[in-house]
């Protein structure tokens, strides 16, 4: 029997010093101690073991996660891909994609810059109005 590295003599050796240093009285109580320490530090061990267990279960789903992700924009990217090619020779000579693109962005950009400031000039000329009709 060999518990710890420390064989039955030593144990008994050990035992008969803790019994003179701390005498009969104390060493009940002593070993009570030592048995709640050695219990805590059990149950604190295999807290922190579950939690890594649980952060670990939650790492590879995420890492599942992220890869089915990188799977669909992969595939997003393959259709993107055909649809360009299938669509890319339909375009004029002298005519672009991101042209066509960024002159629709513009266009749309300036319809809504010309309406607001038609609004805001509608509200104050109301205004004027308003207070001419006051004095």
């Amino acid at each position: 029997m060999n518990i710890l590295g420390v064989g039955p003599a030593e144990l008994l050796l050990i035992f008969i010093i803790a019994l003179i240093v701390f005498g009969p009285g104390k060493l009940p109580e002593l070993a009570r101690t030592l048995g709640k320490a050695v219990r805590e530090l059990r149950r604190m061990s295999l807290e922190v073991t579950a939690e890594f267990a649980k952060e670990l279960r939650d790492m590879e789903a995420i890492s599942e996660e992220v890869k089915e992700t990188t799977e669909t924009i992969k595939q997003a990217a393959d259709i993107k891909s055909t649809l360009v090619e299938s669509v890319g020779p339909a375009l004029t000579v002298g005519e672009s994609r991101e042209e066509t693109g960024i002159s629709d962005v513009q266009e749309t950009t300036t319809q809504a810059e010309a309406e607001k400031k038609g609004a805001s000039g509608n509200n104050k000329n109301d205004e004027e109005t308003n207070k001419g009709e006051r004095d």
